[in-house]
């Protein structure tokens, strides 16, 4: 995510993010990096991924995020 939204979370590279839906949570670490903020990029295609089977969301979809702590 940009660097204005993990500010807005109180999240830090590394810190664990928690997104979710009504469907359900992910944990990841925060990486920051220029992009539109409030918005949440999360690996759909990587190996072991179960982003869109744990969230059921697709790109586009709405999430919440927040400290994984908080």
């Amino acid at each position: 995510m940009s660097e204005a939204t993990a500010a807005e979370i109180g999240a830090t590279p590394g810190d664990l993010v928690d997104v979710s839906t009504d469907r359900g949570t992910v944990t990841l670490p925060l990486a920051v990096t220029e992009m539109a903020d409030r918005v949440a990029w999360l690996p759909t295609n990587s190996p072991g991924s179960a982003i869109h089977r744990q969230l059921g969301a697709t790109a586009g979809a709405l999430v919440e995020i927040g400290r994984a702590d908080s």
